[in-house]
């Protein structure tokens, strides 16, 4: 999945794609929203631009970088997900011992962590460390749901960029009628 598949939030997309045509992109966002929204979604194509063989602001979604990436099989891309809903200090630990070795065949690391609003507080002092002194090499993107986005720590808020996501339903309805019917319609 490329930008233009990702439906609503353009002001996001648009950013993050400058960002990237510019290879500036901030080495941890804090994307915070409603769930259903494209959170997860976009950052796993700015991972996939940032390792990209073929293009800079976007993924070109056939090299063998956002194939593998597509297939959750590539060793640079690792997501972080809470276990018995809970993400714990000992996941923390792992991705700070990852974060610092260089890529192994990509580009960047980039660590997705989603449900980030269920780190404990030990994993979140953890990731602290990590977000105030990020190597070049590593991205980290944190998911976050919006009702539970005062359980952000307020340091970790401050190390990142934060871009808040919005439920456009009504313009994604009408978008996803229009293609059913164009595809039944050829």
């Amino acid at each position: 999945m490329a930008f233009q598949n990702i439906l609503g939030n353009s002001r996001v997309k648009a950013i993050l794609s400058k960002s990237l045509q510019r290879n500036r992109v901030p080495h941890s966002l804090l994307f915070i929203g409603p769930e259903g929204v494209g959170k997860k979604e976009m950052a796993l194509v700015v991972a996939k631009a940032l390792n990209c063989q073929k293009k800079t602001e976007n993924s070109c979604e056939e090299c063998t970088s956002c194939v593998a990436i597509n297939k959750k099989n590539f060793p640079d891309v690792m997501e972080v997900s809470p276990q018995k809903d809970v993400i714990k200090i000992e996941q923390m630990r792992l991705l700070k011992s990852t974060t610092y070795l260089k890529p192994m065949v990509g580009k960047k690391r980039v660590f997705i962590i989603t449900d980030a609003e269920k780190m404990s507080e030990e994993a979140s002092n953890s990731l602290l460390k990590i977000l105030e002194e990020p190597p070049s090499f590593s991205h980290i993107f944190l998911l976050y749901l919006r009702i539970y986005c005062y359980s952000i720590l307020l340091l970790i808020s401050y190390n990142c960029f934060i871009w808040l996501f919005s439920s456009s339903t009504s313009l994604i309805t009408i978008s996803l009628v229009f293609s059913f019917i164009k595809s039944k319609n050829p």
